[in-house]
């Protein structure tokens, strides 16, 4: 990641949008959307336990924490204060650039890659994922999740201002890509790596449930005040179960034939 994403990175967490509590349980911290991932993720993994795990762009580790039985857990990151919270909570963490990341080549058994690629320029995108196939072992999976084209009601919601493609919550997240369905695909395959399984989410239920957030929290709360309301009071916690529900709701019904506003691959080397 260059120098404007890492700032964009260090911005959004300052502002307490990638931020979580190191002292709970990781899975404290996974609201509708991470549970989503995380579901999907442990679906799509290795069978039995792996080596080496490797988060890249993992923050604060609570996907590399969460995952059971792997031997060493290392996160990869650009933002310090991520990596040091990732270290409180045992992982190796590490500051590294997800196009050249600073492992031998076919080390790694099993690769994270969460909420990364739509940070990163288009034309980085190659080099970023010709990275995971190099670190991965021969039959070794990578486990990408990030944003593609689909339908999607936050799109209508959130337009953005002017002619992009993207929309208002793109870009105030410091998002410059999305996919279109088969382009994540042709590019991973032209770095060796082979689509196994797909499912998309991120459909319906995110707009309405964010409103939903808003309630439990107070409409006027910033967005790392809510997160910390929806998870510690009652109300927030009810409210978010039942996020959690609609998500999976989401992907039960449309993941695995309609193109939403995000993904999450598994790709196999």
């Amino acid at each position: 990641m260059g120098s404007d994403g890492r700032r964009t990175s260090e911005r959004l967490y300052d502002e307490g949008r990638w931020r979580h509590d190191a002292d709970r349980d990781p899975r404290h911290e996974l609201g509708p959307l991470g549970w989503t991932v995380w579901r999907a993720f442990l679906r799509f993994g290795p069978p039995g336990g792996v080596g080496l795990l490797t988060d890249v762009g993992g923050g604060e580790g609570y996907f590399a924490a969460l995952w059971p039985g792997a031997a060493r857990r290392v996160v990869v990151d650009v933002v310090p204060a991520a990596l040091a919270v990732a270290r409180s909570r045992g992982l190796w963490a590490i500051a590294g650039d997800a196009r050249a990341l600073p492992f031998r080549e076919g080390v790694a058994d099993l690769v994270l890659c969460s909420d990364l690629l739509e940070h990163l320029p288009a034309t980085d995108v190659p080099a970023a994922l010709a990275a995971l196939a190099r670190v991965l072992k021969p039959g070794g999976v990578a486990l990408v999740h990030t944003s593609v084209y689909g339908f999607y009601l936050r799109r209508w919601f959130k337009r953005a201002p002017g002619r992009s493609p993207l929309d208002a919550d793109d870009l105030k997240d410091g998002h410059l890509n999305r996919f279109r369905p088969g382009e994540l695909e042709a590019l991973a395959a032209a770095v060796g790596l082979r689509l196994e399984r797909r499912v998309y989410y991120k459909h319906f239920f995110q707009p309405l449930t964010a409103l939903a957030t808003r309630a439990a929290a107070g409409g006027n709360a910033g967005e790392g005040e809510r997160k910390t309301a929806t998870l510690r009071s009652p109300l927030g916690r009810a409210a978010n179960a039942v996020r959690v529900a609609l998500a999976q709701l989401d992907v039960l019904v449309f993941g695995w034939w309609l193109p939403g506003g995000a993904a999450v691959y598994k790709l196999v080397k």
